[in-house]
């Protein structure tokens, strides 16, 4: 059920997460980081980053949606396992496994999984997506741009060489939709060496970023982060470009 493309994706990663393991501490973000969700999506989505911040009391946290990714979605494959609810590790914790990370993380209106259902439900509006236990996750591919965790943003632009060229594998250029939800931690010229994509339509008003870049036949979307106080109108915007790359 996997595509060569993510294996190797995941071979990737699991290979460098050895080597940079070997030389930096086991409590440090993983900057191979894959993803969660369905890996055979035609929607891929990159928030800003996972947001918690690491310290001593999060150190499970991070090991479970950062560090060990790689590991568990080799797991995964190497097993021909398909998606599921069930808890991949033993713990108090919320955390369940790759495919659905929470299956009760939706939080308040605000919540960025709230977005993320009230969007990929505008472009897949032939398919009701129920929004118990984030459903969504069965129709998306969703990763982040910068692998370092934070409640807060900490950067302004995406400068890490070690995520920027593990962002350019062919898994992450072979979806026909690509939302960025980052706001500008990446920049055109950036969008450019990492997806091969031109910027061909700035929709952007007040407080809703809309870039759109395209070669014709992929899109990738350039939107604000989806969290907080994003209305209606502006995920249906997003949908309806977004729809037209999926017919």
């Amino acid at each position: 059920m996997y595509n060569n493309n993510f294996k190797e994706l995941v071979n990737s990663a699991v290979e460098s997460s050895n080597s940079f393991y070997s030389n930096n501490l086991k409590n440090e973000p993983n900057p191979f980081y894959v993803g969660f969700g369905n890996p055979n999506s035609n929607i891929l989505i990159f928030g800003k980053e996972q947001g918690y911040d690491v310290n001593e009391h999060n150190n499970e946290i991070l090991l479970y949606e950062s560090i060990n990714n790689p590991y568990e979605w080799k797991n995964y494959i190497d097993n021909n396992i398909l998606p599921n609810k069930t808890r991949f590790y033993e713990t108090k914790l919320n955390y369940v496994n790759a495919f659905r990370p929470y299956l009760v993380k939706m939080g308040g209106g605000g919540h960025t999984y709230n977005k993320y259902h009230n969007l990929i439900s505008n472009i897949l509006d032939n398919v009701e997506i129920d929004k118990n236990e984030n459903s969504f996750f069965e129709h998306v591919f969703i990763s982040e741009v910068n692998h370092k965790p934070s409640k807060l943003s900490q950067i302004n632009t995406l400068n890490d060489n070690l995520r920027i060229e593990f962002l350019k594998n062919d898994y992450y250029n072979s979806f026909n939709v690509i939302i960025c939800a980052c706001g500008n931690y990446l920049n055109d010229n950036q969008i450019y060496n990492i997806f091969n994509l031109k910027l061909v339509n700035d929709f952007s008003e007040p407080n809703e970023r809309f870039k759109v870049y395209s070669d014709g036949k992929r899109v990738l979307i350039n939107t604000r982060q989806l969290s907080m106080n994003i209305k209606n109108d502006y995920l249906k915007r997003i949908s309806l470009v977004a729809k037209e790359y999926l017919k």
